[in-house]
């Protein structure tokens, strides 16, 4: 099974690569007008997608979405608020929340997000999260470790798990063991040349 995976789009949205799942790990949404991206953006590039199967998450600059939690906005997606979908006998889980860095969406102390990630299912295949485990893909530039301590808990008690997407820290992307930071867009909010990570399960 082909994966193209990104994350932090920022509003770019670059042609997909053909492949049997899609993988959105948050900050898909442009900054402005939102809603009205979602209708004249998203979703005709949504259906031009050359995925057999797109699976998403929200991450905290998706505030529009914030407000209607669980509104699919009628998109070709598997859109994952701390639920999952199994797609050819893997099991996906995908969560939003990130810990709170000012007035954005999606944002949890980690006490909260201790009882957000006891909700993953223990037998998950792959975890799409838009933040990072912390120490792991998460430093800034200002070489701050952003990552959550209980994610890094949790995942270490999934004992069936392949990968865990995240984004959120632009660059800090790449992979460490199971870790993919898969964003899009540099830490200056640029497109990267290459701005799909691949891999195959």
């Amino acid at each position: 099974m082909r994966l193209v995976l990104g994350s932090d789009l920022h509003g770019n949205l670059p042609k997909v690569p053909k492949c049997d799942v899609l993988i959105l790990a948050g900050d898909i949404l442009s900054e402005t007008d939102q809603e009205l991206f979602i209708e004249n953006s998203l979703a005709p590039w949504l259906d031009r997608a050359s995925a057999k199967y797109i699976v998403a998450t929200w991450g905290n600059h998706d505030h529009k979405p914030f407000k209607h939690w669980e509104h699919q906005y009628n998109l070709r997606w598997n859109l994952l608020i701390d639920r999952g979908i199994i797609i050819q006998g893997l099991k996906f889980y995908g969560t939003p929340w990130c810990l709170p860095i000012g007035r954005w969406a999606w944002q949890a102390p980690e006490y909260v997000l201790k009882n957000i990630y006891a909700m993953i299912p223990d037998d998950v295949d792959i975890l799409i999260s838009h933040c990072p485990p912390y120490g792991i893909c998460d430093l800034a530039k200002d070489s701050s470790k952003c990552g959550s301590k209980e994610l890094v808990s949790r995942m270490e008690s999934l004992g069936n798990l392949k990968f865990l997407v995240c984004g959120h820290i632009h660059e800090a992307r790449g992979s460490m063991g199971k870790v993919l930071n898969v964003a899009c867009l540099d830490e200056k909010y640029l497109l990267r040349p290459d701005p799909w990570t691949i891999i195959d399960v």
